[in-house]
């Protein structure tokens, strides 16, 4: 009964009623495209790094990541391959050999990370190919091909079938040099590829480092919804004397941004559920005001001050909830549209770019994060609802019954 004339005295004022649950409305929707949006940014940098830098797994000497000596290489990789290939979350797989040198040109020199890659193996990994923005990704020139980034391009001074020379250390531990042409300039919203590695054949760099046939590096990527850390133990479990990391191993930074992301969306939640609060607060305190020689009337008639104090938080919980659904479809048909779509901010692609995320972003939430929005709607209501009800059964009934 009580919840029946609770929801009756919602609509005595329809209009005060509706611009409250407008604003409920406006906000729930508010708080979802901003948290889809800050995914997206999060989503664009992590998909990134793994699709072009770190993959979802990868596989060294235990002793390479240390200080990347090039003796540390993976002793019998072939199975640790043939293993890869073979299991089904393993969608494809790559092997690299990695040394850091010199690049430079007639102009400038810098230090590099100078990776050998297998064409077409690297393709399928990282995407490599799909980066190339002038030239061709590994063809049109005859002997010993590099692939560099725009930005370190612009610092050597180089152009496409420019000749460059990289200068390492051998296996031995001679100083080596060979003379390379610029394939193609890739164009990355990764800065480590922009500006500071290089591609070349693994063949060619193989040849110039005297390591024969090994690798230092397998990088593999994995199918949808794979877990990534079991699947790193389970390849561990199998090649005990070699070091298998998952993404979240390898950059500990990623991590740090999923998880600075996560509570961010929080704070925004508290955020605009505080602003929110204080609306209802403020409306319901107005009805409790304008009401004080109704509630006077039925404290006086026998009305214990218990059910008062319920109805009034009815009130409040039915202002602050029955927006809450409207805004929630509402905002998840946004972000679902956007997510599709994406938002387009070309314009500023190149501030984007130069920290390493994409000019195209696609918002999306989980599960989880409309549901962190829905217990954030309730707590409000039921936090809005206990001023407004405590104020109205401090009223004392002669008082109030005289009250103008």
């Amino acid at each position: 009964m009580i919840a029946i004339i609770a929801w009756r005295n919602v609509w005595r004022n329809k209009g005060r009623s509706l611009v409250v649950m407008g604003a409920m409305v406006i906000g729930i929707w508010a708080l979802a495209f901003a948290g889809g949006f800050m995914q997206s940014f999060l989503t664009s940098y992590i998909q990134s790094a793994i699709k072009h830098e770190t993959s979802n797994g990868q596989v060294h000497h235990p002793a390479f990541t240390q200080d990347y000596d090039i003796q540390y290489y993976i002793k019998d990789y072939k199975p640790i391959l043939a293993f890869l290939a073979q299991t089904k979350a393993v969608e494809s797989v790559t092997s690299r050999s990695l040394v850091n040198g010199m690049i430079s040109s007639s102009r400038q020199a810098t230090g590099v990370k100078i990776i050998g890659v297998d064409p077409e193996a690297e393709a399928k990994v990282t995407g490599l190919n799909t980066l190339v923005g002038e030239g061709a990704y590994f063809a049109g020139i005859s002997s010993n091909p590099v692939l560099i980034g725009d930005k370190l391009a612009e610092k050597l001074k180089v152009n496409v079938k420019s000749k460059v020379v990289l200068t390492f250390q051998d296996l031995e531990g001679n100083i080596t040099a060979g003379r390379f042409r610029v394939a193609g300039i890739l164009n990355a919203s990764s800065v480590s590829i922009s500006e500071s590695s290089a591609y070349v054949l693994k063949s060619d760099l193989n040849r110039l480092l005297n390591i024969g046939d090994n690798v230092h590096e397998i990088a593999y990527t994995t199918t949808t919804g794979t877990d990534d850390e079991a699947l790193a133990r389970k390849i561990q479990s199998n090649f005990k004397n070699d070091k298998v990391e998952s993404w979240e191993e390898i950059s500990p930074a990623l991590v740090f941004m999923e998880q600075m992301m996560a509570s961010m969306l929080k704070i925004l939640i508290v955020i605009i559920m505080s602003a929110l609060a204080f609306g209802i607060v403020n409306t319901m305190l107005m009805a409790v005001l304008e009401r004080i020689r109704e509630l006077g009337m039925l404290m006086a008639l026998g009305m214990e001050r218990s059910k008062v104090f319920l109805m009034i938080m009815f009130e409040t919980i039915y202002l602050s909830t029955v927006g809450g659904p409207v805004g929630l479809m509402v905002g998840f048909a946004t972000v679902s549209y956007l997510g599709k779509t994406g938002i387009d901010l070309t314009d500023y692609s190149e501030g984007l770019e130069a920290i390493g995320y994409n000019s195209i972003l696609y918002p999306t939430l989980q599960p989880m994060d409309y549901f962190q929005i829905v217990i954030g709607v309730v707590l409000t209501a039921f936090l809005a609802s206990i001023y407004p009800a405590w104020k109205a059964i401090k009223l004392k009934p002669i008082d109030a019954l005289h009250t103008v």
